[in-house]
């Protein structure tokens, strides 16, 4: 059994941004003191030992840091979540709460625990074992430091607690989501929510900051694969490249509104009708590969008449109120036209040479253009 005692008041004395005087001021001690206890040359007496867990908000086992403990830990959770899967529930839940005895100041028994009353709620909708579940899921932020990244697991958990409370209190899981809802990630929750409490027009706005989100992700999803199958250099990548934009812009023509509109659409149907291209200049499908561009440039030019990077009332779903608009801005360029010459100045600074060299073809007759 080894301890861990001087390594983890230094750790948590830091975690508070103090110094070793600041930590022998409030403990009225030496600096000498403190520094013997972080070098473990000297330990604290069991009082005192106590006041700096609680001074820590930790508990004294968890102070202590016993190695010992880390196989049995990992053993109790693997054996609750066995218990879940088995179906065999009030098992696991008297195993969680033997578990909850021996380590009250763990965080992996808190959160192993408070997840196997969260299924157990789930199953049996039972509000007890749900407010148990989101007291534990509370105790485990406070020992959130013991995990290798606590800013994730932090989110996490906090995500976990405000769709538990969402079950009785919808009104405080909103309130909850909607500081935590970083880029969007909890907007469908959020949308639920207030489909829940009678809330349809301000549901289908989340809805709708929603479809647009995944529009520029899938943007992003087919541009990234774009280029790593590109990057392949061979047939079979080259084909599920094309392929891979036909499905893009088969998503995009099921979304648009109306296809005689500018919108950000129309930039992105043009994106992808040049990266086909690009993948037909690769295949040696040049006759094709003409098609794509003349397309592509046919799109560009009507859009720069009337310029516009709006989604708002030009896409299929879309349930924004008057105030809610949403643009989208990047470096495709100033206009649609400038910006097929800047996809065709990217190969280059992105792509192999010798599958630059392949898609010379595409940019020949971009020019003759």
């Amino acid at each position: 059994m080894q301890l861990k005692l001087n390594e983890n008041i230094k750790k948590y004395r830091k975690s508070m941004n103090l110094t070793q005087e600041d930590l022998a001021e409030a403990f009225g001690v030496t600096v000498g003191a403190v520094s013997k206890w972080e070098s473990g040359s000297n330990v604290p007496d069991i009082l005192t030992l106590m006041q700096l867990a609680d001074f820590f908000s930790i508990s004294v086992d968890v102070l202590l840091g016993y190695s010992m403990s880390s196989k049995n830990v990992k053993d109790i959770s693997d054996r609750l979540d066995a218990l879940l899967h088995e179906d065999k529930y009030d098992e696991a839940i008297a195993e969680a709460e033997k578990a909850l005895v021996r380590y009250p100041g763990n965080f992996k028994i808190l959160t192993s625990c408070a997840h196997t009353y969260h299924v157990v709620s789930s199953v049996k909708d039972l509000k007890d074992h749900r407010n148990k579940a989101i007291e534990l899921y509370e105790s485990a932020l406070c020992y959130v430091s013991q995990s290798d990244d606590p800013d994730q697991e932090t989110f996490s958990i906090k995500f976990i607690i405000a769709i538990l409370k969402g079950r009785d209190n919808p009104k405080k899981s909103l309130e909850e989501l909607k500081k935590i809802n970083y880029q969007g990630i909890a907007d469908i929750r959020i949308a639920n929510i207030l489909r829940m409490m009678g809330k349809p027009d301000e549901a289908m706005e989340v809805y709708t900051r929603v479809l647009v989100s995944i529009l520029v992700k899938v943007l992003q999803y087919a541009t990234e694969m774009f280029m790593i199958l590109v990057s392949m250099d061979d047939i079979k990548s080259y084909k599920e490249a094309s392929d891979l934009m036909d499905w893009y812009m088969t998503i995009i023509d099921a979304t648009s509104m109306d296809k005689r509109k500018n919108s950000y659409l129309s930039k992105m149907k043009i994106m992808g009708l040049i990266f086909k291209a690009l993948a037909l200049s690769c295949l040696k499908k040049y006759d094709d590969m003409e098609k794509c561009i003349d397309s592509a440039l046919e799109i560009a030019r009507k859009y720069d008449k009337n310029p516009s990077n709006d989604f708002s009332g030009k896409i299929k779903f879309w349930h924004g109120s008057k105030d809610y608009h949403t643009s989208i801005y990047d470096d495709f360029g100033v206009g649609a036209v400038a910006g097929i010459d800047n996809l065709f100045n990217m190969g280059p600074k992105v792509l192999p040479e010798k599958v630059v060299k392949k898609m010379e073809k595409a940019q020949e007759y971009w020019k003759k253009l």
